[in-house]
């Protein structure tokens, strides 16, 4: 079995988390998310067409109705869901029978939902809390488990995992609803689940290894437990492409966060969590020692 000394370029996977963090911050707290009405209230509605049209399409029939700010996003075959902050029911029927001239529009399709500020509001803060009430638990079963300084690198790793994702979504002016929050849940649990397979193995190699330096180690742990990450990941990935590509609009908002997380999820217990893990460990005199006499 082939071990690739992974660990001697720790520094460099540091600086790549240090390059994806830089992106997140930016595009999450420059550019900005794009909440939907489930957080921020408003109005959706969803229209299907009988003919080939485009977003700006529908955009442009959107603004002569009179409603400002819309988000028009394409949700299947001839289907597009607009959001709003405002929009009255005279636009609505406005809207659908300037589509309904010009590209056939089905009004048995069509439908509109209304979500008041407060309610929005609500909702952002019960999403808030159930995401740091995960992660709390998180940091609380792997410090019992492990110990508190493996807790540190895997929740690295968890941020580095939902603040790609949220990146992505910010860079991409995508929705977040309420399934991209459920996405990100589970991409909390995916992601410590495959680092606690890495970590496990760490702590049971630390056993039998008493004189290799603790990057070493962890670079066997990784080549032991690969195979596992790499099916794990690859088979998980298949089916959500599957829903990306030809699921509906909500499923398609679930399927593109899940899709994001799991293939960072699959390397950042590798190449973040582990990295960070070594770096810090090898500060105790009895690794420092072993990675000194490794490298004389």
């Amino acid at each position: 079995m082939t071990v690739y000394p992974l660990m001697r370029y720790k520094l460099y996977f540091a600086a790549v988390l240090g390059a994806v963090t830089v992106f997140a911050f930016v595009a999450v707290f420059i550019l900005g998310l794009n909440f939907g009405i489930e957080f921020e209230g408003g109005v959706r509605a969803e229209i299907k067409l009988n003919e080939s049209a485009t977003a700006s399409d529908v955009r442009r029939t959107v603004a002569d109705a009179g409603v400002a700010d819309s988000v028009i996003q394409p949700a299947g075959e001839g289907v597009f869901v607009i959001t709003a902050a405002e929009m009255t029911d005279a636009q609505f029927d406005q809207i659908v029978a300037a589509l309904n001239t010009e590209f056939g529009a089905e009004k048995t399709a069509t439908g509109i939902e209304r979500v008041g500020p407060s309610f929005g509001a609500e909702t952002g803060q019960k999403a808030l809390i159930a995401i740091l009430v995960s992660i709390a638990v998180i940091i609380i079963y792997i410090s019992w488990r492990f110990e508190y300084k493996f807790a540190f690198p895997a929740i690295v790793a968890l941020v580095h995992d939902v603040g790609l994702t949220l990146g992505v979504y910010a860079a991409t002016g995508r929705l977040v609803t309420t399934a991209t929050v459920a996405a990100l849940l589970t991409i909390l649990g995916y992601s410590v689940n495959d680092t606690i397979i890495v970590f496990d193995r760490i702590r049971e190699n630390t056993l039998y290894m008493k004189k290799e330096s603790y990057g070493s180690m962890v670079d066997l742990s990784i080549r032991q437990t690969l195979a596992r990450s790499l099916n794990t990941a690859l088979t998980t990935l298949l089916p959500i492409g599957a829903i990306l590509l030809f699921g509906g609009a909500t499923l398609k908002d679930f399927a593109f966060a899940l899709f994001i997380g799991i293939a960072s999820g699959g390397y950042s217990s590798m190449f973040v969590a582990s990295p960070l893990l070594v770096m810090w460990k090898e500060r105790e005199p009895r690794y420092r020692k072993r990675a000194l006499a490794e490298r004389s």
